[in-house]
């Protein structure tokens, strides 16, 4: 299944040292965010995926495109600024077997974070994907493993001489 990820550039080395990109519940964010990345490790675990006690590795369903759809992605999710932030990040190109994957819907994801954090309603994930949020669905793996990768470039801001 072909994905994409934004991560720190140090899991380069960790990519080379340990052959796998694992996620690690110091490296959060934001902590408060913990609740719900429990419950994905737990939908994972009943999917038949072991996350070995740590958060899931995020990325999105596709390829990495190159262009600001990638761009805008990541802006929205880590908010870099300046060259230097920019500078911090990586985008991988995965190419990760199908059984090592979980799919879901990000616009319920965000619902139930929503409904954990502001107590408006149940905090029960819907893990099903309509047709009309292919466009918007997030992928999950217990781990990336070096072989996994099939590029890694520096994240790169907005242009937006791409889109006239």
């Amino acid at each position: 299944m072909r994905l994409w990820t934004v991560q720190h550039r140090a899991i380069l080395d960790s990519l080379k040292t340990d052959g796998e990109l694992v996620g690690d519940w110091d490296r959060l964010l934001v902590s408060s965010y913990r609740p719900a990345y429990e419950e994905m490790v737990a939908e994972m675990t009943r999917r038949g995926l072991d996350c070995r006690g740590r958060p899931p590795v995020w990325a999105w369903l596709g390829r990495d495109t190159r262009d600001n759809a990638v761009a805008v992605t990541a802006e929205l999710l880590l908010s870099p600024e300046t060259d230097e932030e920019y500078a911090r990040y990586v985008v991988l190109d995965l190419d990760v077997p199908d059984e090592m994957v979980v799919l879901s819907s990000y616009g319920r994801w965000n619902d139930f974070m929503e409904a954990i954090f502001l107590g408006e309603g149940p905090a029960t994930m819907n893990w099903s994907i309509d047709r009309d949020e292919l466009a918007g669905v997030q992928a999950c793996s217990p781990r990336v493993l070096a072989g996994h990768v099939r590029s890694a470039r520096p994240l790169e801001p907005f242009d937006p001489a791409q889109d006239s």
